[in-house]
């Protein structure tokens, strides 16, 4: 579920604030890392119940404008999309349900103003208008319905943005990934597994991020010098602290985990420095690993096993 480039980026977000705050711990680091890990998931979660959430939030206003004898919004009171096929089966979804218990999520519940600010978002779209001219669909037509409403309305959506940085700041960096798994369980919507209940593909990929937090800190001193030994006008003060975070983290692949391919490392740093630093970031990145690369293969120091070297 939780991606290794998405794990790199927790560790550098780890790293990074030890170095504006070097009274931070490895414990503290380590902590911080399986937490804001396990806030991905969180969110995963939370944004697949809000559609619980508009489904309750909207059915109770079309209730309500059913009574008045002057309709408010056509919209508001067209039943069909309460009687969505994908949409009743994610309220039904036994699994959602259990993990908003275990988890104890109640963001929209203390934060209901935003579901009803996504539902008039929605009303508003042109999505939602040309789905209730439609007389009749099959499960798979309102399995895309959702998916659509979701890419193209909600997660676009800037007030959902400003929910998330209210509620978790680091759900603003986990919101791209966690959409791309929310828009995944829609088309699956009506399959027993449509719920992830697992944060990682495997024990190996649960250890990965702190095993890499760990070799950057401790060997840190040693990492350090193998970048002055291989860029002669190096100065600390110069380089910018998230590249330089980049830097000693691609260095510790390299140098000690075997099993990963020297290029697929060199890739993950530079499409993280292309998202998080500077534009000039990835360009540098790429140069100093490049020529460290060049140095230790000769050297005969990278050491890869047989799935590394794939």
């Amino acid at each position: 579920m939780i991606t290794r480039r998405h794990l790199r980026t927790k560790v550098m977000q780890a790293l990074y604030a030890q170095q504006l705050d070097p009274t931070d711990n490895l414990k503290a680091g380590e902590s911080w890392i399986l937490k804001s890990s396990q806030d991905f998931y969180l969110l995963y979660i939370t944004l697949l119940d809000l559609f619980r959430e508009l489904h309750t939030c909207g059915h109770a206003l079309y209730e309500k404008n059913t009574k008045k004898h002057l309709q408010e919004d056509e919209n508001e009171t067209n039943p069909k999309f309460f009687s969505n096929k994908a949409l009743l089966a994610l309220c039904d979804n036994e699994v959602l349900a259990a993990q908003t218990k275990k988890h104890k999520l109640k963001y929209w519940k203390n934060h209901d103003e935003y579901v009803r600010l996504v539902w008039d978002e929605i009303t508003a779209s042109t999505i939602y208008d040309e789905y209730l001219k439609t007389e009749s669909t099959s499960l798979a037509e309102d399995q895309d319905f959702l998916v659509q409403l979701f890419t193209k309305v909600i997660a676009p959506f800037d007030r959902l943005g400003e929910f998330m940085e209210e509620v978790n700041i680091s759900w603003v960096d986990d919101a791209p990934l966690a959409n791309t798994i929310v828009r995944n369980s829609l088309k699956r919507v009506a399959e027993p597994d449509t719920i992830i209940t697992v944060l990682y593909k495997d024990d190996e990929d649960r250890k990965f991020s702190l095993e890499l937090f760990r070799k950057v800190v401790l060997n840190k001193p040693e990492l350090i010098e193998e970048i002055k030994g291989r860029t002669p006008n190096w100065d600390p003060d110069r380089i910018a602290e998230l590249d330089f975070t980049l830097l000693l983290m691609a260095l510790a692949e390299l140098l000690y985990f075997p099993s990963i391919p020297v290029n697929v490392t060199i890739n993950e740093y530079l499409e993280i420095a292309k998202e998080y630093a500077t534009p000039k970031s990835s360009m540098f990145i790429n140069g100093v690993l490049d020529n460290v690369v060049k140095d230790m293969t000769k050297q005969k120091r990278i050491r890869k096993n047989v799935r590394g070297m794939q």
